[in-house]
């Protein structure tokens, strides 16, 4: 819509540049050029009327003024009423747009335009309307019978038509009875829409099935609330649920909209909240839910900004609910607000954390003052100086109903380390480091497990992890905890280039190999048992390498002691391309030999010598690629995971991605082999068949498949498919289910057209990461 109104007010942009046609009045001369003016006026036919005071040129009329053209049959310019007059074929060029009209008439005094049966075009737009006219006292149009449209076609097979459209260029586009019409039968209808030229204005309505929903209609209005803030309002009904209603607004500020937010709320009565299809146990839920959130970025100065994320929830499954996109990718939210201040070699942050939902875990930091120093020159000498020092008020609160007890502390922190980067023998680069840091903690102590029917202590682990188990933290009071580290990394690169190395089918042309072997040695030792420093920031659970170097490993109250030595190498395969250098091969492979190994809690016996990781990255050509991620227990015991993932577009008829993800032996993880297969085949013209599924060897389950059948409509892509997620309901799960029809406009897939359909979009809404 927003695009169609700025196509239709640029045709008339040209308006303007008539605004000074000469005065021509009492010349004998009919010559068809003006040159020294600028105006070109010229035909097969030229006449000259003293008594009506007009010039006329007939057949062939071709009329030039600055960057507008004029091609028609007729045209008659009135030096009494300084109206042009044009008629037969007229052919409007402006900045490289054409339109056409029966005829038009534009006045170099009031510049009021009157034009008919206008046509035009501006890729991938074509439009068309009976009538068009200026709006007294204001610097709008009003086009009669407008039509919108991206299809080529005399019988285009969508069009948007309207009765009435008000054009206010660069402000806003009022249309009134407006109607969308599938070929030649309207399907939809809209009394009165209110458009922003610069806002997403548009009505949507998406209907689908869904096993936890039934069947179900989302409607949302998006209207613009001013120049850089728009609103939408929601109303959602599922079979299921029953009915639900939203607000949510976004705005953008700043010369390149760095200032940003966005609001968003959403109500119901939900009929079913017990509805839980997943082999997992669900707690219960009042059925008045709902959910607020506020997330926003705001510059007071190009250094100084604030950033804002509130986030409050009825219960901790109205996100994997009714917002499953949103949950897989932050199943709990935070809530948050800073204050930042970046110099050119530092930044100053205050930041404020509370849990604002009882039901999830969460450490509350009320507050926390922070200032990190980035690498610099220390007073002009060849040492670098970097550093990191806060304080905070923290408070660990677990979950409602927890067996775990809350506690809280005061902690403030100190960090400084001193690097001297050197290059000998003008080849090898070798970094060493050293640091210290304080950590001061109001409060110490470590949970210790109890029997709850007898109140003993448990010391076997085992019996400590069970559910029943209390938890209760044992206070040892406050503990001021030093720690050094101190460590070096060398490496040098090395490289040789094959010319001869050319291949067409490959993409080569040259090949150069880069080679950097790399050590880095790390040594930590802390004042304090690890065990005894309560856990605010935490090492979270991972099948990935930790950092062994600071300030990249950040978890402080997970600090241990450790001895490790990081060893690898780095292998680059560089080829030349569309004049640039591009690596056609990235590998990196490295382990990790520890002499003495820290205990972050996770795996009780990691082993001497880490697993052999190894990072490919693969794209000979731009239409496949490889990536291989792996880990494997080659020195010593360990687990095995290996994750890959090719696509390759076979032909222009079919494109295949299949990816493979393995896991055995994890500690910490559930062994796993789980496909991830997909495509898309291009039947002919008009039909084509995607699909996506997940399979897991381990058990022989599919859980996952969607299957869509495309049908190409010239201007659109019609979609119509069928989705099935297993729960494995021999775990109580059962299956989720859906069917999706989706519209998508072929030449603007992102447009936003009044009607819609696609039940893959949960909650019924996008979102925009920042």
């Amino acid at each position: 819509m927003k695009n169609h109104a700025i196509i239709l007010a640029a045709i008339w942009a040209a308006a303007p540049a008539f605004a000074q046609v000469p005065d021509i009045t009492g010349s004998d001369d009919l010559s068809t050029s003006f040159e020294d003016i600028g105006l070109k006026f010229s035909g097969q036919k030229m006449s000259r009327s003293e008594e009506k005071n007009t010039m006329t040129a007939e057949g062939d009329v071709h009329i030039a003024y600055g960057a507008t053209t004029i091609y028609c049959d007729y045209a008659q310019m009135n030096q009494s009423t300084r109206d042009i007059i044009v008629s037969g074929y007229v052919r409007i060029y402006r900045e490289g747009r054409l339109v056409t009209a029966e005829r038009a008439v534009y006045n170099l005094e009031t510049k009021d335009i009157t034009a008919a049966d206008i046509r035009g075009e501006a890729q991938p737009f074509m439009f068309s309307g009976s009538s068009f006219a200026n709006i007294p006292g204001s610097n709008g149009y009003l086009v009669k019978d407008g039509l919108f449209t991206t299809s080529d076609s005399g019988r285009p097979d969508w069009s948007m038509r309207s009765r009435k459209v008000r054009i206010y260029p660069n402000d806003r586009i009022i249309m009134k009875d407006v109607k969308l019409f599938i070929g030649e039968t309207p399907v939809f209808w809209f009394p009165y829409v209110y458009q922003s030229l610069n806002k997403q204005n548009g009505f949507t309505i998406t209907p689908g099935y869904s096993s936890v929903w039934g069947a179900y209609v989302h409607s949302k209005y998006t209207f613009p609330i001013s120049e850089k803030m728009s609103g939408e309002v929601r109303l959602d009904l599922r079979s299921e649920r029953g009915p639900a209603f939203g607000f949510e607004t976004e705005w953008e500020d700043g010369e390149k909209k760095e200032s940003w937010g966005r609001f968003r709320s959403y109500f119901m009565e939900d009929a079913n909240p017990g509805l839980n299809r997943t082999g997992l146990r669900r707690e219960e839920i009042d059925p008045e839910r709902y959910r607020v959130s506020f997330q926003a970025k705001q510059y007071f100065t190009d250094d100084i900004y604030a950033q804002v994320d509130i986030n409050k929830l009825s219960d901790p499954r109205f996100m994997q609910d009714f917002y499953e996109g949103e949950f897989r990718l932050n199943p709990q939210p935070d809530n948050a607000l800073s204050l930042t201040r970046l110099g050119d070699d530092y930044s100053l942050t205050f930041l404020a954390r509370k849990q604002a939902n009882s039901f999830f875990d969460g450490t509350e930091r009320l507050p926390e003052l922070a200032l990190d120093i980035t690498r610099q020159p220390l007073f002009g000498t060849k040492l670098f100086y970097e550093g990191e020092t806060s304080y905070a008020h923290l408070n660990r609160n677990f979950a409602d109903g927890s067996a775990f007890q809350d506690f809280n502390a005061n902690r403030l922190d100190t960090f400084h380390q001193i690097t001297f980067p050197k290059t000998y023998f003008g080849w090898l680069s070798v970094v060493p480091r050293v640091g210290v840091r304080g950590t001061w903690y109001s409060e110490s102590g470590s949970l210790t497990s109890y029997d709850p029917l007898t109140g003993e202590r448990i010391t076997d682990p085992a019996k400590a992890e069970a559910r029943t188990a209390l938890h209760r933290l044992e206070k040892e009071g406050s503990v001021f905890r030093p720690t050094i580290n101190a460590g070096v990394e060398m490496s040098f690169k090395a490289s040789r280039a094959f010319e001869g190395v050319q291949s067409r089918k490959l993409g080569l042309d040259g090949l150069r190999h880069v080679i950097q072997p790399y050590a880095n040695f790390s040594f930590v030792h802390t004042g304090e048992d690890a065990r005894d420093i309560l856990k605010f920031d935490r090492f979270q659970r991972s099948t990935q390498l930790p950092h062994v170097d600071f300030p990249a490993f950040n978890t402080i109250d997970s600090l241990d002691n450790w001895n490790v030595a990081r060893i690898g190498i780095r292998n680059r395969l560089q080829t030349r391309r569309d004049n640039a250098t591009i690596n056609w091969l990235e590998m990196n492979t490295f382990v990790d030999y520890r002499f003495n190994s820290p205990d972050f809690g996770l795996d009780p016996d990691p082993g001497e010598v880490s697993n052999l990781v190894n990072r490919l990255r693969w794209q000979p050509l731009s239409w496949m690629n490889l990536t291989v991620d792996s880990q494997l227990p080659v020195f010593d015991k360990g687990f095995t995971e290996v994750n890959s993932r090719a696509n390759f577009m076979l032909s222009e008829n079919v494109q295949v991605g299949i990816g493979h993800r393995y896991i055995n032996d994890n500690v910490l993880f559930q062994d796993s082999s789980l496909l991830d297969f997909g495509g898309y085949l291009r039947f002919n013209d008009n039909w084509g068949f995607s699909f996506r599924e997940y399979y897991e060897f381990k058990d022989s389950f599919l859980e996952s498949q969607r299957y869509e059948l495309h049908r190409d409509l010239s201007s659109w892509v019609a979609s119509l498919g069928f989705v099935s997620r297993n729960n494995r309901s021999g775990n109580n799960g059962q299956d989720d289910y859906g069917v999706v029809l989706t519209f998508t406009l072929k030449d603007l897939p992102d447009v936003k057209v009044p009607l819609s359909f696609d039940p893959s979009s949960t909650g019924g809404s996008g979102s925009k990461n920042r």
